[in-house]
């Protein structure tokens, strides 16, 4: 009979979340793949999953299902799978990976429908953790899980980061890629996710990185990058890549070495959503940005977080306003378009802070209209992270079940240090900067079009004029939004 491990990507419950291929499955599966049948069941998109997944549970000799997933809503689907799978298999084994049960093992494995966790990077451990299953060894040997045993509770010893150069022609024919479809805003043509690196050296105080990865960061040569590439495109016909990489420019020599060599075997592949630091940006002259554009990056992602120099010194970025603004415009003097994110929320911001970010964001698309900048994304206290320690020391409670957790997103406020004229400047800001990138309802229903359309000239007008009070005109999201809240809090998508 074939032995089979089942691996399980739960939904989100924003529709508007860009649908990427789950690659940390494809990870996790690749060393597997050649001594067991893989199947992987993504929730976001398999709308009869459950009859997908029971026909599963049912079938061949099941090892174990595994379950990946991040702090916020995605537990409540993780949570619902789980609980089919104990109520039809129930001498199933449940592994539990990703970032959340990484961030709070001990607290995570106390669910009753969590049976075994793999901590941190899992190739090694989950590899290690289905052989003990299969040959019915002692899990008490296998590094980087904790467990149930009985009543007790059994860690093992710390696993160190699995080298990803290990792996060798990734385990991507387990998904069927052209259900995946990024918006054209993102990326356009057939496109396949990438990681050439993991981890970051650096010490934002809000990133769950520095946790997760311990500032360790870890990265396949430039030759290993190139022949990764190659093997990619000539095997799957991909005309660009998506990388997922958490800070593609940390070794800028490795950065110019790819580079060349991506010029020099003539793969003409489009390069997507590298990571880059502005001041790592900064440090580049025009001939490096101009390789890099040569080679094909077509788009880098900047995480900016903030307009205010006070916020950016209080959360550890390391970077000023003026080299965001100088960054902006070298960036559009070469043609590559910058993809800029911002975050509010933080427990030591103001509002006059927020309106600096807002004023910050609106001049970046005014100096450069090729970039692309999101709405601002709400500040989580990440368990593990510096200002995860800051909040608690300032007396904010968290949760202390699994379930709990669900309720945190980046939609959301997550501090509630605030007052109430603060929380509803910071919620009505997120609320306008929905609006205010244009080229982000490229795809939406023309009824959606107009409506933003309409918004984003409001708050234009707003900025433009240092307009902040009366915000009138935003009732009606307000409502929508409190209509979503409820729905989403009841698990309806």
């Amino acid at each position: 009979m074939v032995e089979k491990i089942v691996l399980i990507y739960p939904n989100l419950p924003h529709k508007g979340s860009p649908l990427i291929p789950p690659l940390s499955l494809i990870y996790i599966a690749t060393p597997l793949e050649k001594n067991f049948k893989i199947k992987i069941i993504d929730l976001r998109h398999d709308r009869e999953w459950q009859v997908a997944l029971k026909n599963e549970l049912m079938s061949d000799r099941i090892i174990c299902v595994g379950i990946s997933t991040m702090t916020g809503p995605q537990i409540q689907a993780a949570i619902e799978a789980a609980r089919f799978i104990r109520q039809f298999s129930p001498l199933t084994p449940i592994v539990w990976g990703g970032v959340h049960p990484s961030l709070l093992p001990e607290e995570t494995i106390k669910n009753e429908f969590v049976d075994i966790i793999v901590i941190g990077e899992g190739e090694e451990s989950f590899m290690d953790l289905v052989l003990a299953i299969q040959q019915g060894k002692d899990k008490k040997e296998v590094r980087g899980i904790i467990y149930k045993d009985g009543d007790a509770i059994v860690r093992t010893p710390q696993r160190g980061p699995f080298p990803i150069y290990k792996l060798d022609h990734l385990a991507y024919g387990l998904l069927d890629f052209e259900r995946y479809k990024l918006p054209e805003t993102l990326i356009d043509g057939k496109t396949l996710p990438i990681i050439t690196s993991r981890g970051c050296p650096y010490q934002c105080a809000f990133c769950y990185n520095t946790h997760f990865s311990q500032r360790r960061w870890s990265a396949l040569s430039p030759e290993q990058t190139v022949s990764l590439i190659t093997d990619l495109v000539s095997r799957h016909q991909i005309k660009n890549l998506f990388l997922l990489d958490d800070n593609f420019f940390v070794d800028l020599k490795r950065v110019r070495r790819i580079c060349e060599l991506l010029i020099e075997n003539h793969l003409n592949v489009g390069i997507y959503n590298a990571n880059c630091r502005v001041d790592t940006l900064a440090e580049m002259d025009n001939e490096f940005l101009r390789l890099i554009k040569e080679a094909g990056f077509h788009q880098i992602y900047v995480g900016v977080e903030s307009g205010s120099k006070g916020v950016l010194d209080g959360i550890k970025k390391g970077i000023t306003v003026e080299q965001v603004l100088d960054v902006n415009t070298r960036l559009k003097n070469v043609n590559i378009k910058p993809f800029y994110s911002f975050m509010a929320g933080f427990p030591f911001e103001t509002i006059e802070d927020i309106k600096k970010t807002v004023l910050l964001m609106n001049r970046l698309l005014e100096e450069n209209p090729d970039a692309i900048v999101l709405k601002l994304q709400l500040f989580t206290p990440y368990p593990g992270t510096e200002l995860f320690r800051y909040v608690s020391n300032l007396g904010m409670k968290f949760p202390k079940s699994l379930e709990g957790w669900s309720t945190y997103h980046f939609d959301r406020i997550n501090y509630n240090g605030f007052s109430a004229e603060h929380k509803r400047f910071l919620e009505d800001m997120q609320f306008y900067t929905s609006f205010l990138d244009q080229k982000v309802f490229v795809e939406h229903k023309p009824i959606l079009k107009f409506i933003s359309n309409i918004y984003s000239k409001i708050l234009k007008f707003r900025l433009a004029h240092r307009l902040y009070s009366f915000r009138f005109e935003l009732y009606p999201l307000r409502v929508g939004q409190e209509i979503r809240n409820r729905l989403s809090d009841k698990g309806v998508s």
